[in-house]
């Protein structure tokens, strides 16, 4: 029986897409919480040391 050498080829791991987003308006950024359909999502926002959620249009945000 004979040694066989093998190539080792690199593995790469799949990138989740990112949760993190901004306001188009404010450039505020926000985190996507949920995708409510029709449009909409939900998303929180940090605000003065408090952290809230809110329903805008998918439209209203950006990628960050």
């Amino acid at each position: 029986m004979g040694l066989f050498s093998r190539k080792s080829t690199p593995v790469s791991t799949p990138t989740a897409p990112s949760d993190q987003y901004r306001l188009k308006a404010t450039g505020q950024r926000v985190t996507l919480l949920e995708d409510l359909g029709g449009g909409d999502v939900r998303i929180a926002m940090d605000t003065d040391r408090t952290t809230r959620d809110d329903i805008v249009s998918a439209h209203d945000i950006t990628p960050a």
